[in-house]
């Protein structure tokens, strides 16, 4: 009921603009009807897109549906086709189409309270071609409707005349609509008992096809498993490790930006981490643990950092980040790919380019024997619906850090969170032999069970406010810090679970904070933060003489040359669109139907001089493909963008080679959907078939593709979220139609519109190059309906009466020159002289086509700035 309300409002200040804007008729019950048709609409096409949402089991589903129901409803509203015009086997749509109801009843609304005057433009023969055509008694209004001897016609005749349209038909049409939204409402309420699609949670896991080298390698692994098993492994490994380094933070502190000025989250921290060695890193909720991770590991882009964080004492280079790795809490990844997969592309791009790709392969396959993926190594990571098990995906986490053979730490942020004990357990236990392979770990961890608290070999403890409470050792059954804190006046119970009291005692828990005073002053004042500091200022000196003061790693930003990113990068960009074929299909799809329904509604088009009419409509219809294709791409863009932010992080690959691999996995399915939707929708209605007509249209639909892909990432790449490019997507869309010069003629745009939004709209370029093409000399030939009648003065043959006329450049024809009483004239001979009113010029088409491919290129250039410089993963 909020929702009704609030788009009641809504609808209103709609009704209340449009109207008086628009100048429509200055009349209360008017005004009424008008408000009372636009929100039975709003309702009937609300309800429409829910039933669709109920029946479909995912987006793909949805908009195949909704596509193809959309521009039926719309090809059958009556407006594109009148309802006379239309093949009789769709003339029933009508009556259940929500948009065709209501479109008439706004047009019956509006003109039967209207009469309308012809323009001198609207009379045949008018005085803009000699002063001989001045009385109306010799003129025609050529509006549907109008008449001889007249220049005022009855809005009920042009409305009955043009559309078929009864006045009196208002309110049963009306009544019609309200039976819809109640057969809406009802459909929707029913399927939605009778549809639960998503409501059994996970339910399988995809294996990628064997190949005779996954074969081999997954044949090794059994053995490599087999012969662990024997070993009653738990925490060693096989794997050398080359983590020497020892990371020291001395006086941290992070600041903030906020409206009263700055906030500080983190105060003086001291610490470090050593090879060989687990660090615990736990806190109360909001205390700064995962804050105090991504400072350490480089990874804020916001506020400002003071105090010291050495590498073997000295400054971290640019390489920090690539050297270090980094577990985040949220395991996000590329769910095409296999787990072997993903591996392997962290491998190939963080790991030095120097490193010959089998060795970079080989040690993949130790990181997966190592977190013991064997069976899943050629699972595809998926989904939580259909994919990987959560620790699976955790340990997928892991493995892509571990696969880029990180030379520092490994950073995991929440490694446990969300997983059940046993799970929690065997990650923890995956850590454990990372850190006796020699790996350096610094994880968080929130209230652990003592089986996992034991694992740790030392912690750093924060409170609220980003203060340290603790550093140092656990030691066996944590007694190290249980004595800790028994020596400041908190005892903790024999059958406590000291991970569990230390978090109560310090306050972060339900229990209240024990001891006499705040825990934070309490360290700050201990001798174990003196001995910490001693510790790391003697590591320092010990590691800068082991070291030497200038760093020894390598400190280029990218392991990998810029070419050999884009290699890597759209090589699995490809292969993810080629593993997502509901993508692929449900466009290829929506393009052939909406051809195919738009074909089948201009079957067979005439010579007539409606049928000029109805071409450009046809034509018309490209411009939908827009709405459409960006519809897919910015929800595609957008979640590919979040793998990016992860990747883009530990400089695995510049922003250069996310986007363009994003633009170039589109083309090939670009060419296949231009050549799905060219063929029904230009043979069936009769287009021209000279092929310097047909390739310059096909021209004109491959670059629409290309357009709508890159606009739509472009618009993605501008946006921090595709909920806000959907958002911006019906304002440009419109903006478009609205000044191509097809809805609003371009003589009759306002003037300041026309002088530069006119110009600058893609589709002006795309509507004018396809029907020049299509209407350049097609002869015209008018039905009988079609003809306007009207008599020459007295004792002059109809063609001495319209000699001037021509002469002059009118449009048209006279069927019958030498007749006395009744000219019967044909408003158009040639198609020339349709579009001709309406800006366009078939000398211009290739002039065109050109700037209409420039807007591509434009797109590219605006993808690629925002790809760059716009970061919307703001840490």
């Amino acid at each position: 009921m909020v929702d009704l309300s609030f788009a009641a409002v809504q609808i209103f200040v709609f009704s209340v603009m449009v109207y008086f804007m628009c100048h429509l008729v200055r009349d209360v019950g008017a005004f009424f009807t008008f408000y009372l048709v636009i929100v039975c609409g709003y309702l009937v096409m609300t309800l429409f897109f829910r039933v669709i949402g109920t029946v479909t089991p995912d987006f793909d589903y949805a908009i195949k549906f909704a596509a193809c129901i959309i521009t039926l409803l719309v090809l059958t509203s009556g407006y594109l086709i009148p309802y006379q015009n239309g093949q009789k086997w769709y003339r029933w749509i009508f009556w259940m189409n929500g948009l065709g109801l209501g479109f008439s009843d706004l047009m019956m609304n509006e003109f039967g309270r209207l009469t309308l005057r012809c323009t001198s433009d609207s009379l045949i023969p008018n005085s803009n071609f000699g002063s001989q055509y001045t009385n109306i008694a010799n003129q025609v209004c050529t509006l549907p409707g109008g008449g001889a001897g007249t220049s005022e016609i009855s809005g009920t005749d042009y409305i009955r005349i043009a559309f078929a349209y009864e006045v009196k038909d208002l309110w049963r049409n009306w009544g019609i609509t309200v039976v819809l939204i109640v057969g809406f409402l009802v459909m929707n309420s029913t399927f939605g008992e009778y549809f639960n699609f998503g409501a059994g949670g996970k339910t399988v896991t995809f294996f990628a096809k064997e190949t005779p080298e996954t074969r081999r390698l997954n044949e090794e692994l059994e053995k490599k498993r087999e012969l662990r098993q024997q070993r009653k492994e738990n925490y060693g490994s096989d794997m050398e490790i080359a983590s020497k380094a020892v990371l020291t933070w001395e006086n941290l502190c992070y600041d903030v930006p906020v409206p009263s000025g700055q906030l500080r989250l983190l105060k003086d921290i001291f610490g470090y981490v050593k090879p060989g060695q687990l660090t615990a890193l736990m806190g109360a909720s909001g205390a700064g643990k995962t804050t105090l991770l991504d400072v350490l590991a480089a990874r804020k882009n916001v506020g400002t950092i003071s105090g010291d964080v050495l590498v073997d004492g000295i400054k971290p280079g640019t390489a920090f980040q690539r050297g270090t790795s980094y577990a985040e809490q949220l395991d996000v990844h590329l769910g095409t790919q296999t787990v072997r997969e993903a591996l392997r592309f962290s491998a190939e791009l963080r790991q030095p380019y120097e490193t010959p790709q089998a060795e970079k392969f080989s040690y993949v396959e130790e990181v997966i024997s190592l977190l013991e993926m064997e069976d899943i190594a050629d699972a595809i990571i998926g989904d939580p619906d259909a994919g990987l098990a959560v620790e699976q995906r955790k340990r997928v986490t892991i493995g892509v850090e571990l696969a880029a053979k990180p030379e520092l730490l490994l950073f995991l942020d929440e490694p446990t969170s969300g997983l059940d004990s046993q799970s929690a357990f065997n990650i923890v236990r995956f850590l454990r032999k990372l850190s006796a392979a020699g790996q350096c770990i610094l994880c968080t961890i929130h209230q652990p069970n003592s089986a996992l608290f034991e694992n740790f070999d030392r912690l750093l403890l924060l409170q609220k406010g980003g203060q340290t409470v603790y550093f140092g050792d656990i030691g066996k059954d944590a007694v190290v810090l249980l004595d800790y804190f028994r020596r400041n006046g908190a005892i903790c119970p024999p059958d406590a679970n000291p991970a569990e009291w230390m978090l109560d005692a310090i306050g972060a828990g339900q229990a209240p904070r024990i001891g006499p005073r705040d825990w934070g002053d309490i360290w700050s004042s201990s001798p174990e933060l003196a001995t910490t500091k001693d510790f790391i200022t003697a590591t320092k000196a010990e590691r800068i003489a082991l070291v030497g003061s200038n760093t020894k790693h390598d400190q280029q930003e990218y392991a990998t040359p810029l070419w050999h990113q884009i290699k890597v990068v759209n090589r699995r960009t490809h292969l993810s669109f080629w593993r997502s074929p509901n993508y692929g299909f449900t466009r290829f799809f929506n393009h052939v139907a909406l051809a195919i329904l738009a074909g089948l509604a201009y079957l067979n088009l005439s010579d007539s001089r409606s049928s000029l009419q109805e071409r450009v409509f046809v034509i018309f219809q490209v411009t939908v493909l827009p709405a459409i294709i960006i519809s897919q791409v910015e929800p595609k863009y957008d979640l590919s963008r979040l793998i990016f932010y992860r990747e883009s992080a530990a400089k695995a690959y510049r922003q250069f080679p996310f986007a363009l691999s994003m633009v170039l996995a589109e083309m090939p399915y670009s060419i296949l959907c231009a050549v799905g939707f060219f063929l029904p929708i230009y043979y069936m209605p009769g287009f021209q078939h000279a092929s310097s007509r047909a390739g310059y249209q096909f021209l004109m639909i491959l670059t629409t593709e290309l357009f709508s892909v890159t606009l739509g990432q472009m618009i993605s790449a501008l946006t921090p979220s595709s909920f806000i490019a959907m958002l911006l997507n019906p304002p440009i869309i419109i903006v478009f139609a609205l000044f191509c010069g097809v809805t609003i003629p371009q003589p009759q745009i306002p003037g300041f519109w026309r002088a530069w939004l006119y110009q600058l709209d893609p589709f002006t370029r795309l509507i004018g190059g396809m029907t020049v093409t299509e209407l350049h000399d097609r002869p015209v030939t008018c039905l009988p309906s079609e003809l306007n009648t009207f008599a020459p003065p007295t004792g002059m043959t109809c063609g001495e009466y319209m000699a001037t006329f021509f002469a002059k450049g009118g449009a048209g024809y006279i069927v019958n020159e030498a007749a006395t009483e009744a000219c019967q004239y044909c408003a158009y001979k040639v198609g020339d002289q349709f579009y001709e009113p309406l800006g366009f010029a078939f000398e211009h088409r290739w002039r065109d086509l050109g700037i209409f491919i420039a807007f591509v290129g434009s797109n590219l250039v605006f993808l690629f700035l925002g790809s760059r410089y716009l970061n919307f993963n703001r840490r």
